[in-house]
């Protein structure tokens, strides 16, 4: 067990070592890493070249991300890709919100600031003021 222990500690030691200076795991590079595996498992039934070079290509820029020294360019291109899915992620998260609370709450959008909004639901017509922006809209709950 002490054994085990010491080669834990030496290999996270090496792989610090190893990431001094690079830019590391960031969601770009999770995303892309991740992609790849899924295509990695499509391309085991479906035999496809496409596949197989879509593979390749993704998982070797997963890996130029995490392994490469220009953290700022990095960044910047997380930072970008952050941006882009920023919408879609929000709506999911509504989704899931929605289906978690549906005997309890509705959720409405601000119109004005796009907050999100919890009201209880059963209570009939009610003005609902965005704790945000305080516009006041009428909804059915």
């Amino acid at each position: 067990m002490d054994k085990l222990k010491q080669l834990r500690f030496l290999l996270n030691r090496l792989f610090s070592q190893i990431f001094i200076g690079r830019n590391g795991f960031d969601n770009l590079a999770t995303t892309c890493s991740v992609t790849a595996l899924l295509l990695l498992i499509i391309n085991i039934f479906a035999q496809s070249i496409i596949i197989y070079i879509l593979w390749v290509a993704l998982f070797g820029y997963s890996l130029f991300r995490v392994y490469s020294k220009n953290i700022t360019k990095r960044y910047a291109e997380n930072q970008k890709f952050l941006s882009l899915t920023k919408t879609p992620a929000s709506y999911i998260n509504l989704m899931r919100l929605q289906i978690r609370d549906r005997k309890t709450s509705r959720y409405y959008i601000c119109k004005n600031c796009h907050q999100q909004i919890r009201v209880p639901k059963g209570k009939g017509r009610i003005e609902i003021r965005c704790p945000k922006c305080s516009t006041r809209f009428i909804k059915k709950t």
